[in-house]
């Protein structure tokens, strides 16, 4: 069961901006709540985007450089089937680099007008779905989990972790025209003992920064 309400309406210049909480539940069960806000937008207004504003995105050092060369995201289990890979290349890796040297990582996929989800999403407006953009961003951190935890070929992952608290926002979208999607992720916390990683991060497109996303998670759950 899913129960929306609409908290507040703004209006400026032909665009209106829509404020809700959420709060989806199985019987008597919360499973994800939280607040979020849509905007509706003109054509002139999509066409301007700008994206986030003094975005400080994560500029990779020689030594995160030499770690490793770029290489193909991987195709095998645990890692998702062509339908939902959302990261064709790995660009970065170093476990031990970005600002808290807790790992950094980077990857890219180029933009398919003919990808499945712009032919469902949305009719008339084909338009990236903004969770993909995310689990983009989930798909960095599995590989950084898998690669620090796993002990067995068949690791399970879960992403984003249960009772964690996170944060994302949207400044612009991915659409058909568009080339290179860059996505990178900054590691904040790891935490060995219950295998969880936290990390911030960015989405780009074609060098328009449009998608921030804070302290989201991931948690290798068991290896066998």
């Amino acid at each position: 069961t899913t129960r929306v309400r609409c908290t507040s309406i703004s209006k400026s210049g032909g665009m209106i901006i829509q404020h809700y909480t959420f709060d989806v539940r199985q019987g008597n069960t919360s499973v994800y709540t939280g607040d979020t806000y849509f905007g509706y937008f003109s054509a002139q207004a999509l066409a301007d985007q700008i994206g986030i504003r003094d975005a400080k995105l994560h500029l990779p050092s020689e030594t995160e450089l030499s770690v490793n060369a770029p290489f193909d995201y991987p195709t095998e289990a645990p890692y998702p089937d062509d339908t939902l890979r959302m990261v064709a290349e790995i660009d970065v890796f170093d476990p031990k680099g970005g600002p808290n040297g807790l790992g950094f990582i980077s990857g890219t996929i180029d933009v398919d007008p003919g990808a499945w989800f712009f032919k469902a999403h949305f009719f008339q407006d084909p338009v990236w779905p903004g969770s993909l953009g995310l689990e983009a961003f989930q798909q960095l951190l599995r590989y950084i989990a898998v690669e620090r935890w796993a002990a067995g070929p068949h690791p399970i992952v879960e992403s984003v972790v249960l009772d964690e608290k996170h944060e994302w926002i949207y400044r612009g979208q991915v659409i058909p025209p568009d080339k290179k999607v860059t996505i990178e992720a900054v590691v904040t916390c790891v935490d060995d003992e219950r295998q969880l990683i936290r990390a911030d991060g960015f989405l780009s497109v074609d060098g328009r920064t449009i998608y921030q996303m804070r302290d989201f998670t991931v948690r290798l759950t068991e290896a066998r």
